[in-house]
């Protein structure tokens, strides 16, 4: 799970030539400032929640908006789409990857899978009990229990899911075609956005809730994949041979 398997073939070449330690820094600062940026992103969202400020009253204008232009066939395309980045859906999904890669014997991208999805699942479970944001006063025509809004989980869930199943479905299967890989990912990005955006027209989130969701789920995954490489990067200068 490096940098070198999954970039273009040129740029392998340009990594290949780095010392191992130049490289896993290399990686250890690429994760680091993902993680600040998407940090710093994250507590700018929550402050202005907090201090009721122009974001607040912008959330409830596309909220009104979505509920007043909505129709009978958008409810239907967008409930089915939410259901795909639901709970329930990317469960089953983490289930059938690890049962997936522990018969491939492709250890570590299990590891990767159990921290980005049990992470992820307690990360938003407890942000939203520390803020205990309401949700949106549509939200009661499609959700049908309660919980509160910030951050969307179907935002953040479906960000890790997708993403983490784009990663393994490039590097598992060997895809070497750049178009392919594009398009593997295209595809990922298409079905994140999309869940998002029906959890803002189906009225149960605010728009800057999908935009935490986002957030967080970036910063996990940088966080995961930050702290795996180190663990592979350091497993492996302990297994070269001494010059």
């Amino acid at each position: 799970m490096t940098l070198a398997e999954d970039a273009p073939p040129p740029w392998r070449r340009l990594i290949a030539r780095l010392d191992p330690r130049a490289y896993l820094t290399l990686h250890i600062v690429i994760g680091l400032a993902v993680c600040l940026l998407t940090g710093l992103i994250f507590a700018v969202l929550l402050d202005s929640l907090r201090e009721h400020d122009v974001l607040v009253t912008r959330d409830q204008a596309v909220a009104n908006w979505f509920h007043g232009n909505g129709t009978a066939f958008g409810d239907r395309i967008f409930v089915i789409i939410s259901a795909i980045g639901s709970p329930a859906a990317m469960a089953v999904l983490f289930a059938a990857a690890v049962l997936y890669l522990w018969r491939a014997k492709q250890r570590t991208l299990l590891v990767a899978w159990v921290l980005s999805y049990i992470g992820g699942t307690v990360l938003d479970g407890m942000i939203k009990d520390i803020v205990r944001r309401p949700r949106p006063e549509f939200a009661a025509k499609f959700l049908h229990y309660s919980s509160w809004s910030f951050p969307s989980g179907h935002s953040m869930g479906s960000l890790i899911g997708f993403a983490m199943l784009a990663y393994t479905v490039i590097r598992v299967w060997k895809i070497e075609s750049l178009t392919a890989r594009v398009a593997i990912w295209i595809g990922a990005v298409v079905m994140i956005i999309l869940v998002g955006y029906s959890r803002i027209y189906l009225g149960v989130h605010y728009l800057s809730d999908v935009a935490a969701g986002y957030t967080l789920g970036v910063l996990w995954l940088a966080v995961c994949f930050t702290g795996l490489q180190m663990v592979n990067r350091r497993a492996e200068l302990r297994r070269a041979p001494s010059t």
